[in-house]
């Protein structure tokens, strides 16, 4: 008799012995599928993706697919619509690597103040004299959200000696406790910091929040940092406040289209630093969001909905 199937559409970023034991200890009696050619429409009970599409003929053709577990926090991906009309429950993991995020944020700051990817370039050219760089503490942070990465970010900048503002569209109360102080208005909150620091989800409201209005609101010194998502910032807007100076330098780690095109105009923005999206992706967090999606799976088999997003 054939077992209930599981498709898996992407990698989960973690070892086999890890994925055993995870299937295992959730005592999910599956047979993983990750060769689509190769599944039974009728066995598949369940899809896990990450971003890639499950769309209306998806939805269609596996007649008894009965949820989706989406192994990240935003579920674009997924036709949210044909899943509420077929009973498909929709599953995400809403926080796996809120520490991964907020290590990053303070290491791209270090990096940037202490201009860690030039020295190490000018040592490896056989020079050695390089200029002052400076200290993160008591530099002003802004950070833009105060969230779960938000209130992370906050604490490890508080912990260096930092003075912490932020713009946000809700106030927390663990913001003020570490000695945060909320800004009303975003400009004021780019007049006022050494470091920008942007922790929001993309939303339409989002898109372009950071454009050529703020960062001239920003000042000559100061930095941006985006490790939320690409579209936030206006790279267009955000490469002539680089190549113009008007402010001091910026560390992305997203962009509008991914992986970014080699032409992009931000690679040859001055005083930048460039990472392929790696903000939330380490060991530990990518083993969290495994552990968290085979939770959902669990949940859902046993009557319960956690994380249930429809």
């Amino acid at each position: 008799m054939k077992k209930r199937q599981i498709l898996i559409l992407e990698e989960l970023g973690i070892s086999k012995d890890d994925f055993n034991k995870l299937t295992l200890s959730h005592k999910l009696d599956f047979e993983f599928i990750w060769d689509i050619e190769k599944v039974s429409p009728d066995m598949v009970e369940g899809i896990i993706t990450i971003k890639t599409k499950v769309d209306i003929n998806m939805t269609k053709s596996y007649i008894n697919l009965k949820f989706v577990a989406v192994a990240f926090t935003g579920y674009d991906c997924v036709d949210m619509e044909s899943c509420r009309k077929n009973n498909i429950a929709v599953f995400n993991v809403p926080t796996y690597s809120t520490d991964s995020v907020a290590e990053l944020t303070l290491g791209l700051a270090i990096s940037l103040l202490r201009e860690i990817p030039s020295t190490q370039h000018l040592v490896r050219n056989g020079k050695w004299n390089h200029k002052a760089g400076m200290e993160l503490k008591g530099k002003t942070v802004g950070i833009i959200g105060s969230g779960n990465i938000g209130i992370r970010v906050a604490e490890l900048f508080a912990a260096f000696g930092c003075n912490i503002l932020a713009w946000s569209r809700t106030e927390r109360k663990e913001f003020i406790e570490i000695g945060g102080k909320y800004v009303n208005s975003l400009n004021k909150l780019a007049n006022q910091v050494d470091i920008l620091s942007i922790h929001i989800p993309q939303t339409p409201e989002t898109i372009n929040l950071i454009d050529e209005s703020i960062l001239s609101s920003m000042k000559n010194t100061s930095y941006l940092i985006n490790c939320a998502r690409g579209p936030i910032v206006n790279q267009k807007d955000l490469s002539h406040a680089l190549n113009n100076k008007l402010i001091a330098g910026a560390a992305i780690d997203v962009f509008d289209l991914e992986p970014i095109s080699p032409k992009a105009e931000i690679l040859s923005a001055k005083n930048t630093i460039i990472t392929p999206h790696i903000a939330y992706k380490t060991e530990e967090a990518l083993l969290r969001r495994a552990a968290i999606t085979f939770d959902n799976i669990h949940s859902f088999i046993i009557g319960r909905n956690s994380n249930r997003v429809n």
